[in-house]
């Protein structure tokens, strides 16, 4: 009886001890349990971090490259410009008179902000452009102290069909991929008595300044995204009438001395040039009592 009482109660033991080992089981599964769910929000939360940081990195490494591309476009067209003035230039005759804004009288100190558009000067015109575009005529006067409201100077305009060359799209008969506008000036006189002044001695210096835009055309170059995403480039070029003394057949030459297709850029019988060739022609001749013509303007 009493084996028998003693076998029962070690049964009960076991079985208690069985059903506390079940439960424990069961209760660890239990506090183990959304693990996988939330190790995999995890895992989708850095990938999805991984995958917009690429497409970050992958967006603005295009722009990049856009912006590059549009900018040396611009470059491009504002040095298509400068070569298209220089002929339209070669035309005007017998000197620049036609084009140029007129001699201011009087003198400046270049260090004080202008009051007036042009400085007082007159363009010989102020026409629209051919979409409809107001003339940019001394466009960024009101921070131009050095030359008293100058500007870039007037929009080239030679009265012929063509003009004026404000936002020029084709060039040559080529379509440009974005466009042009033109403006000349009269050089400045920088004067012994540190005093400013147009140079006047003669009308056959100037400067001319070619703005270059991509990749935008036409009207869609003033509207709101136009101007917004456009990309700009200027080039200023000093310019002056010179008597050639080379003669021959001029389009033939190549090679270093320019002129051909394989030329560098320039020829001897090139009849506008700049540079050191400007200081040459006006050294000597002051306009009033000022000395000659500074060669970096």
């Amino acid at each position: 009886m009493t084996t028998r009482r003693c076998q029962a109660k070690r049964n009960q033991e076991q079985e208690e001890f069985m059903r506390d080992v079940r439960n424990g089981r069961r209760a660890k599964g239990e506090s183990e349990s959304g693990f996988a769910l939330i190790l995999a929000i995890l895992a989708l939360m850095l990938l999805t971090t991984l995958g917009l940081a690429m497409a970050t990195i992958t967006s603005t490494e295009l722009q990049i490259a856009t912006n590059y591309r549009w900018s040396q476009q611009a470059l491009y067209n504002a040095e298509a410009g400068v070569e298209v003035g220089k002929i339209i230039l070669r035309s005007v005759q017998p000197d620049w008179t036609a084009v140029l804004p007129g001699a201011r009288g009087g003198t400046w100190n270049g260090t004080t902000s202008p009051s007036l558009s042009g400085g007082g000067a007159a363009a010989v015109y102020s026409r629209a452009d051919s979409w409809g575009n107001p003339s940019r005529n001394f466009e960024s006067w009101n921070c131009d102290q050095k030359g008293n409201g100058m500007g870039y100077g007037v929009v080239l305009d030679d009265g012929g069909a063509n003009a004026p060359y404000q936002y020029v799209s084709t060039a040559i008969g080529q379509n440009l991929n974005g466009a042009f506008t033109l403006w000349v000036r009269r050089p400045l006189n920088f004067r012994s008595d540190a005093q400013l002044a147009d140079y006047s001695a003669d009308n056959s210096n100037m400067v001319l300044v070619a703005e270059g835009i991509a990749p935008f055309t036409g009207g869609n170059i003033t509207s709101a995204f136009g101007t917004t995403n456009r990309a700009v480039q200027l080039i200023e070029v000093s310019l002056s009438r010179a008597t050639t003394t080379i003669s021959g057949n001029c389009g033939s030459r190549s090679g270093q001395v320019g002129g051909g297709a394989l030329g560098a850029g320039f020829g001897g019988c090139e009849s506008i040039s700049g540079g050191a060739a400007i200081t040459a022609a006006l050294a000597g001749q002051a306009s009033g009592g000022g000395a000659e013509l500074n060669p970096n303007q």
